[in-house]
């Protein structure tokens, strides 16, 4: 079993038969101890000293490996280059790794063990596991412990049953969690936060919210949302949504609130029962169908989506019940913040100056909000001010004197409203602003930078606890469509271009026909011939060759007023006959497999 009392993990057969065989013959077994600090890497005293010989010591060891994102792929860096990270893996030690030693403590016996420099050596603060025979031991009860004899086909028969049992008690250990148990141990689990399997026969269908026009920022819809129809049909939302900034609208499935409820047309259930702020309207976009019974994912989504909102006890009801008080703007749980169980801070950013009924309010919420004995630190988040600089491409010739601070005015409005929506602790991206900013048709690109006093750049993260203010006026530089209004750039191009190899084709060769190829393509970019990710791939296609991968491929360019970053279908560089273009890196990321 883990020795670790907040999880469990059963042993393997092999593990437990050479421990009983270890015990019965007279060894210590499963001792742990916790690597110090030290030039010279030496276990603490052991318990049954003096040491006659180590027959087991295991831990882990610390290996370099190329980072995974959360989708499962590779990480690379902006050049393509392997992002590396360390990890722990498991590792049996052996002669070679360490030696035992006398300290002194035992006169001349063997009493420590230390670690070899030129072996593997496990991290300080690790723990590893020995098993060993002590100089003073009695004599072994049992000597013939050879296969096939009677001591030791008892040993392994006993050593099997006990397998068999841990792997039961993991299967009865995580039928008490929400992501692993199954069938009706899940149906008990979610009992407890009022969830039940939806039977076969209930009629689902999708709700689609839409985003109010002019509201900015997240907007969370969350589980068991009702909508009805002019009959008083209600549905429920079986999943949190969130409807991210920029987005119009976004669907979710929703049930009907019984069996008996019957399945509706489309476009009936426009009715809220509960408003939600920056949505301005549901409807279903298809008929109501009856569905099959829940399965366990789908019981399990709607248990979580129902302890954020309903439970009481959790970070995420602390967050979101904080966040429902009008006046609050946004909020942000901090667990742990001064490495002290037991404690929660919670980052508070209000909409303004908060009076004195707010502040009971918000501390009403959260006594009735927090889990019993744990102390909650709730502080207004500090606002940090924020210098903006934007980058216009106005359509055409742009605009008339008149109408540009208007302009300007409007725009600032947006991106502030922007930058408030952000939670404290936030991350300011330079896509958010942009999103708000070409709500104007007039504006075809805009690029931004941000600052605090330090060097301008297109991301910015608040520190703990504080949220970011823009500062109005913004600093403002405006060329229009056709590139009259400005002068003259240089441009630098990096590409990053994932490909498969076609059977036969070395790098050499593919690298050398796209370099000559890309450096092509970029000589011609002019008025008319934006830098973009569809256009470059068209120009290096070649199937007899290599295939591109769509999808990944990166395009950065970078020049004195802004700097964009371009993939599939998303961003253009607009380039004036005047402008000089430059490829400044070509990366290839050869994937595994063939054309």
């Amino acid at each position: 079993m883990s020795l670790d009392p907040n999880t469990f993990t059963p042993r393997p057969y092999q593990d437990i038969t050479r421990d009983l065989l270890t015990t019965l013959t007279g060894g210590t077994v499963a001792e742990t101890h916790v690597v110090p600090a030290g030039g010279v890497i030496e276990l603490r005293l052991l318990a049954d000293r003096p040491i006659r010989r180590v027959s087991h010591l295991e831990g882990v060891i610390e290996v370099q490996r190329q980072a995974i994102d959360a989708l499962g792929n590779l990480e690379v860096d902006i050049d393509g280059n392997p992002v590396m990270e360390t990890v722990a893996v498991p590792h049996r030690f052996g002669d070679s790794d360490f030696e035992t030693f006398a300290t002194g403590a035992a006169d001349e016996e063997n009493d420590a063990i230390r670690f070899r420099a030129s072996g593997q050596q496990p991290p300080f603060g690790s723990t590893v596991t020995i098993n060993y025979y002590p100089v003073q031991s009695r004599p072994a009860p049992v000597t013939d412990l050879n296969i096939g004899s009677v001591a030791r086909t008892l040993m392994e028969s006993v050593a099997r049953e006990l397998s068999v049992e841990e792997l039961l008690l993991e299967h009865v250990y995580e039928s008490a969690f929400i992501d692993t148990a199954e069938g009706s141990n899940l149906d008990k689990v979610v009992a407890l936060v009022g969830v039940r399997r939806r039977p076969a026969g209930v009629a689902t269908t999708r709700l689609r919210f839409v985003r109010a026009p002019g509201s900015l920022g997240r907007i969370i819809v969350p589980t068991s949302t009702v909508a009805s129809d002019a009959d008083g049909n209600r549905y429920h939302t079986t999943a949190p949504l969130v409807i991210e900034p920029g987005e119009p609208s976004r669907a979710v499935v929703a049930a009907g609130i019984s069996r008996s409820t019957p399945a509706v047309e489309a476009n009936t259930l426009d009715r809220l029962e509960v408003l939600i702020a920056g949505v301005s309207g549901v409807f279903n976009d298809e008929p109501a169908t009856a569905a099959l019974q829940d399965s366990d994912a789908d019981l399990r989504r709607r248990a979580k989506g129902a302890l954020a909102v309903a439970a009481k006890g959790t970070p995420d009801a602390l967050k979101f019940g904080v966040l429902s008080i009008p006046g609050v703007n946004d909020v942000a749980v901090v667990e742990f913040p001064n490495d002290v169980a037991g404690e929660i801070r919670i980052d508070i950013a209000y909409e303004g100056e908060p009076d004195s009924d707010l502040l009971q309010e918000v501390n009403e919420r959260i006594e009735d909000l927090r889990p019993a004995g744990i102390r909650v630190l709730s502080a207004r988040a500090q606002s940090l001010d924020v210098t903006v600089a934007a980058a216009l491409t106005l359509a055409g010739s742009g605009v008339s004197d008149n109408e540009l601070p208007g302009l300007k005015e409007d725009l600032e409005r947006r991106v502030v409203e922007a930058v408030r929506s952000l939670a404290p602790g936030g991350t300011l991206r330079g896509a958010q602003a942009v999103l708000a900013a070409l709500e104007d048709p007039r504006i075809v690109d805009v690029a931004f930078e941000f600052s605090t006093g330090g060097t301008p750049a297109a991301t910015l993260t608040a520190p703990e606890g504080s949220v970011l203010r823009a500062v109005q006026p913004f600093d403002f530089t405006v060329d229009t469509e056709s590139g009259e209004s400005g002068p003259a750039e240089v441009i630098e191009v990096d590409i990053l271009l994932p490909l498969h190899l076609a059977a036969g084709v070395t790098l050499g060769e593919a690298e050398s026909a796209l370099n000559t190829a890309a450096q092509d393509w970029i000589s011609t970019r002019r008025a008319g011939a934006p830098i973009d990710v569809d256009g470059l791939l068209a120009r290096l296609r070649d199937d007899t060759r290599y295939s591109l991968v769509r999808a990944d491929t990166a395009v950065t360019t970078e020049s004195a007023s802004r700097f964009l970053q371009l993939a599939d279908g998303n961003g253009v560089h607009e380039v004036s006959d005047t402008d000089q273009v430059l490829l400044r890196n070509l990366n290839l990321d050869v994937r595994e497999g063939a054309v």
